[in-house]
């Protein structure tokens, strides 16, 4: 049975009668087929649609069922996303980032709705249709080939630099079931996809922080050792993303494939496989039984994602008050953290337990941003971290990484195949380090 609140508004939308502002809308969409951005934006001026989005917001929360006015949302918040759709319907190439969020949309069955803006969303469902259309799996004996084509065109560097076997090379390539090979650029995704299974190689068989590993990944995640100042259209804009990324460094052959392909191609590569759990203390809530349902349903990446920073960052917790207490006794944060820190922590604990929260140590209250700086103080550093870690700057660099991903899925915003990748990888490698300490 409905809840109160979810009842309320539906009644509070039935007595709305002036629908003229929606009318308004619809008519100027259907006239004038305005680019999807004025399109949203003349439909959010609508007083009658901003109160059923309230009425879907209020199901959503009673229900935990993601809606078509959370799908709009996404839309209406990552103009990336705006202006690829306006470039299709410009005739214009497709922006690359946005290819794996559209798959998934489509996936969700987004593209098969009727909402306003149909037409740019059938444009975008052509689009990955098309793209897809250019991926093939080699044929049979073609491995072979392939392989002393990619050696000849000196592509055998990427070998070296994860020391992996062109032999596990071409057991993943035989192992792929969903086309991954571009028919227009084949040693572009013979390149991508060994840096890929290299990356997987590397991590499985090497210290994830030894120096080797890091130098390796800078060339092909980029270089992100020196503190960035974080422009706000990165965390909002995925082709200001993207152009950030590559700016730093970032391989977008590594990427470049159908969704399907590039998430088995990480599975192939050992990328995505599952967090340890988590021990009596530091455990996660339960997940309610519908989130399973609404991630099956769609937009399921990002909430993945969110759900493995999520257990990242209770690993992480126990594993620096584990290291830290250890090493300078239970009431280390008074003595060990950065100028601040423990005075932010002291005042957030404060104000939940007020607000009615259970005790909890005070490192429940650190930032995602303050790991770092923490293990990378320089007693912390000297007496407990730099074993691990072989160098801070690699430290800093991992969580770099991550934060526009940790953004992002904090503020349900769609994240890309250069997002995934790059999740999966420092995640990875987190994890290793905390096991090799737990084991």
């Amino acid at each position: 049975m409905p809840d109160e609140k979810l009842m309320k508004s539906v009644f509070d939308l039935q007595k709305t009668s002036d629908d003229r502002p929606y009318r308004r809308a619809i008519e100027e969409i259907a006239r004038a087929a305005q680019p999807m951005a004025e399109t949203l934006r003349a439909i959010q001026k609508s007083s009658v649609i901003g109160q059923l989005n309230e009425t879907l917001r209020a199901i959503k929360e009673s229900s935990g069922i993601l809606r078509l006015t959370e799908t709009a949302r996404f839309f209406e918040e990552n103009s990336s996303i705006k202006q690829m759709l306006e470039s299709i319907n410009a005739h214009r190439e497709m922006a690359r980032t946005a290819l794996g969020p559209l798959s998934e949309l489509r996936q969700a069955g987004v593209f098969d709705i009727d909402p306003p803006w149909r037409v740019e969303m059938e444009l975008a469902r052509q689009a990955v249709e098309g793209f897809d259309a250019r991926f093939r799996l080699p044929e049979v004996g073609e491995t072979a080939r392939l392989l002393m084509q990619f050696q000849e065109n000196m592509f055998s560097d990427i070998l070296t630099r994860y020391a992996q076997h062109e032999s596990s090379l071409k057991q993943a390539i035989e192992a792929m079931r969903t086309p991954w090979l571009d028919a227009h650029e084949t040693m572009r995704s013979m390149a991508g996809f060994a840096e890929m299974q290299g990356i997987g190689h590397a991590l499985r068989s090497l210290p994830a922080f030894d120096e080797s590993v890091s130098a390796a990944l800078r060339i092909d995640l980029g270089d992100w050792t020196e503190p960035i100042t974080w422009r706000p259209e990165v965390f909002t804009d995925l082709t200001a993303r993207s152009d950030f990324y590559v700016n730093l460094g970032f391989n977008p052959a590594l990427t470049d494939f159908p969704l399907p392909a590039f998430e088995q191609g990480l599975d192939i590569a050992g990328l995505r496989r599952e967090l340890p759990p988590l021990v009596e203390g530091y455990a996660l809530p339960t997940r309610p039984a519908e989130s399973d349902e609404e991630e099956e349903e769609g937009l399921g990446r990002t909430n993945a994602a969110h759900d493995r920073l999520l257990r990242l960052e209770r690993l992480l917790r126990k594993f620096i008050d584990e290291e830290m207490t250890r090493a300078a006794g239970t009431d280390w944060p008074k003595r060990r953290l950065p100028n601040g820190l423990y005075d932010q922590w002291q005042d957030k604990k404060r104000k939940a337990e007020q607000a009615g929260a259970e005790e909890r140590p005070v490192i429940e209250y650190a930032d995602f941003t303050d790991y770092a700086p923490v293990i990378c103080r320089s007693d912390n550093w000297r007496e407990v971290f730099a074993p691990f870690f072989n160098r801070p700057e690699s430290v800093r660099e991992s969580f770099q990484r991550l934060h526009p991903i940790r953004l992002d899925t904090m503020h349900a915003r769609l994240i890309t195949q250069d997002d995934e990748l790059l999740l999966h990888v420092e995640v990875k490698r987190l994890v290793k380090v905390i096991r090799k300490r737990q084991s």
